[in-house]
């Protein structure tokens, strides 16, 4: 079946999903991240068909998330490695990781740990702000349009709702800084 395109849509997590939201994407990265790169030991590793590790991958290399390298002539193999773009979606990869850890792992525990070098511990990801460094989460956050929204396909309804939140922000924000400037003036 074939699925219509998220890619008009104005929303990043659909310009996202219309990347990287394909069966076996995230565990191709899974794989990318851990150090493989070669074609034929992702299809190993995945047990995944060819064609598809091949369309999966030429989808990844057009939108600069990998970038195809030669690594033999004679047969010709190439390898698949993260470009800046594709390293950048690391912190997706490992929220996924710690989502299905906590909701979903074994009772043995997880499958992979995540190790941080630095400061060699077990690592886990969270969201936080990175202007205060609390962490995120759908009780402290609210969404509201940005600059770059628009209401059409995919935002007709929630749309105008993020829209008029941002206003509202705008007026409550407008209103905070005068009463601050009446404070100082007295």
């Amino acid at each position: 079946m074939q699925r219509s395109s998220l890619g008009e849509v104005s929303c990043s997590i659909a310009r996202t999903v219309q990347i990287v939201g394909e069966w076996w994407t995230p565990l191709i990265l899974r794989d990318l991240f851990a150090g493989l790169t070669r074609f034929e030991d992702l299809r190993r590793d995945l047990g995944i068909a060819s064609n598809v590790l091949t369309d999966r991958l030429s989808h990844l290399a057009e939108h600069g998330v990998v970038e195809r390298r030669l690594y033999q002539e004679s047969p010709p193999r190439s390898e698949y490695v993260l470009t800046e773009k594709g390293r950048a979606l690391f912190p997706i990869v490992a929220a996924l990781i710690a989502w299905g850890d906590r909701w979903e792992a074994h009772p043995e525990g997880p499958p992979t740990i995540l190790w941080h070098e630095p400061c060699g511990r077990p690592a886990r990801a969270e969201v936080v702000c990175a202007d205060c460094g609390k962490e995120l989460t759908s009780e402290n956050v609210i969404s509201v349009a940005g600059p770059g929204g628009r209401i059409g396909p995919g935002t007709r309804l929630i749309g105008p709702v993020l829209a008029q939140r941002a206003a509202d922000l705008r007026r409550s924000r407008s209103r905070s800084k005068g009463a601050r400037r009446g404070r100082r003036a007295r």
